[in-house]
């Protein structure tokens, strides 16, 4: 299941959508008229060029991750690292075993080109619940 964090502003301007897109199914039969047409292009303005404004600007947990973040990089700068591998808790409440969502976007390289790595992670838990690597995809 996955979690979302929206910020008031957030939630505010999805209830918009939400209820534009209701007021929106009531003008079906008049597909031809100008308040709908309206409406459906204030409905895409908002979902796809207001909506990733907001939520790029306004969640707060994601840009306390990544001030975070950058604080390790830079510290792996400053102590000449090659690489840097953070581990970050998101939940720590699991049953069975823990999901680490691992990414590596030096995996698919070829074996032996410089920075090539393939990353494994062992029994990190204190209760020694054995851990699910899951390999993330990002495009």
């Amino acid at each position: 299941m996955i979690k979302y964090f929206d910020s008031y502003e957030v939630e505010r301007l999805r209830k918009l959508i939400t209820h534009k897109g209701a007021y929106l199914q009531s003008l079906q039969g008049d597909k031809s008229k100008a308040s709908y047409q309206l409406t459906q292009r204030e409905i895409m303005f908002l979902k796809n060029d207001i909506l990733p404004i907001v939520l790029n600007n306004t969640s707060v947990i994601h840009s306390e991750f990544v001030k975070y973040a950058i604080t390790c990089f830079d510290s792996a700068l400053q102590h000449h690292c090659n690489g840097l591998l953070f581990y970050q808790p998101i939940d720590e409440n699991y049953i069975d075993r823990p999901i680490i969502g691992i990414v590596n976007p030096r995996a698919n390289q070829r074996f032996g080109t410089f920075g090539a790595m393939e990353i494994y992670i062992d029994n990190m838990d204190g209760n020694v619940a054995s851990v699910k690597p899951f390999n993330l995809i990002l495009s």
